[in-house]
């Protein structure tokens, strides 16, 4: 278990599954061809889910 700061032992993805690493790729190139303004910076996120940052 990963401690605030800390990464995983196995960070690398060996246990991903197969499907959930194809899609990375594709997820990636989305992100590529979003329009900035369809993107919500964390502050924005955060006030829709009505979270608090400190």
């Amino acid at each position: 278990m990963a401690v605030d700061g800390e990464q995983p032992e196995d960070a690398d993805g060996a246990e991903m599954l197969p499907d959930e690493a194809a899609v990375l790729p594709e997820r990636g190139e989305s992100l590529d061809d979003a329009d900035d303004d369809e993107l919500l910076t964390t502050e924005e996120a955060a006030e829709r889910l009505g979270i608090e940052l400190d």
